[in-house]
């Protein structure tokens, strides 16, 4: 059986869905390092086990960036260039030109407004803050100027269908259909609805972290995505069975 994609699995629980028992993506981010020893004279010592170094988090490298270092920021638009990057492909509609265009905005923006970033907070919700923030203004120039949102070509890109390398051709094909339904049903979501939907199971963000990064309450975010849910579940009722 086709293994399902997260807001798909969440939408098979029975009707309504409690917030509080639906899923989201699980990403951890900070991995390990192995740190080597340094100099000619290591080489002459007995072998020692490898040391394990903890790269340092998000947050310290932005202290870094906010003291001009290009290193630190370019550690960081490393860490980000796949996540957000695929968040902004989804706010876009697949709109993977756009998608780039927002994704160093979003970065040039960080960095001029690094003096207002609060070090006692997690940097990730308050650059994604700033990720959004560009999505909105941009869309609303471009409805104010008459345009079209590009359709996506890749549902299953948009959506993180990974592809299973050992699965059929028909899995893939099963995966890539299911893929669509859903980036179709959430194009029929409001902005705020889609937004929540987004941020909590495709950039795997808890609740309170889109609240604050949509800066509003944490009720107003369990409203909107249970609201959302239901639409969904309407929507795709008999197709994702």
């Amino acid at each position: 059986m086709v293994p399902k994609l997260p807001i798909a699995a969440a939408l098979a629980a029975p009707n309504p869905v409690p917030v509080s028992l639906v899923p989201r993506a699980q990403r951890e981010g900070g991995q390990a390092i192995r740190a080597c020893a340094a100099g000619p004279d290591a080489l002459l010592e007995e072998p020692a086990a490898a040391v394990s170094v903890a790269e340092p988090n998000d947050e310290e490298l932005f202290k870094q960036v906010r003291s001009g270092d290009r290193a630190s920021l370019a550690l960081l638009v490393k860490r980000y260039e796949h996540g957000l990057f695929a968040l902004l492909v989804r706010m876009t509609g697949g709109d993977t030109h756009r998608a780039d265009d927002l994704f160093q905005e979003t970065f040039l923006r960080a960095v001029r407004a690094a003096v207002t970033f609060d070090a006692s907070k997690r940097f990730r919700p308050w650059i994604t803050a700033i990720a959004v923030n560009l999505v909105r203004d941009e869309a609303r120039k471009r409805r104010l100027r008459g345009e079209v949102a590009l359709e996506a070509e890749d549902g299953a890109h948009l959506h993180g269908a990974a592809v299973d390398p050992n699965g059929t051709p028909a899995e893939h094909a099963e995966r890539g259909d299911e893929a669509e339904q859903i980036r179709a049903a959430l194009e029929r979501l409001t902005e705020k609805e889609r937004e929540v939907v987004l941020l909590h199971f495709y950039d795997g963000m808890t609740l309170a972290e889109v609240a604050y990064t949509l800066e509003v309450p944490l009720g107003t975010v369990k409203s909107r995505l249970h609201g959302a849910l239901t639409r969904l579940k309407g929507l795709l009722d008999g197709v994702l069975g």
